[in-house]
């Protein structure tokens, strides 16, 4: 389920919103797969979202998936820097983004959940306020960066 930040009450405008975005739409990544080219990351843009599948990546605190689901991932781009994480708050399994691939603040220093309001520091994903349990963070995914591209380095 995505999340938005709902400025209307009617319920039917909650609805639509909440399932216009279709998380199928987020391309499968397996290990060693191009997750997206440099280019597709700006700094202070948009996340690019993708899925992950369970059995490809260590198993984690939380984790009740089955090995055959998908979750939902990004990467940034912060500092110069690209680091991929689950798209998944440290307080509550919830994605992250307000909108699809929109996870920083407002001045592009923090990933903040939009549900909670958990702040993390975008190089470590360390939890620096919030809700989140003392020495949470979220859930690093390895890549592999080159002149070009971006892979996930599983």
């Amino acid at each position: 389920m995505y999340f938005c930040k709902l400025i209307d009450k009617d319920p039917e405008f909650i609805f639509y919103m909440i399932n216009s975005f279709s998380p199928s739409s987020d391309p499968i990544i397996k290990g060693g797969d191009l997750i997206c080219s440099k280019n597709d990351l700006m700094e202070n843009g948009l996340a690019y979202r993708f899925q992950v599948r369970c059995g490809d990546i260590p198993a984690f605190p939380g984790m009740n998936a089955d090995e055959d689901d998908y979750l939902p991932a990004f990467i940034i781009q912060f500092k110069n820097q690209y680091y991929a994480y689950l798209n998944r708050c440290a307080h509550i399994a919830m994605e992250l983004d307000w909108n699809p691939g929109e996870v920083f603040d407002n001045n592009y220093e923090y990933i903040v959940c939009a549900t909670h309001y958990a702040v993390y520091q975008p190089s470590t994903g360390e939890c620096l306020r919030g809700p989140c349990p003392k020495g949470a963070k979220l859930i690093s995914l390895p890549i592999a960066v080159n002149e070009i591209n971006i892979f996930l380095n599983l």
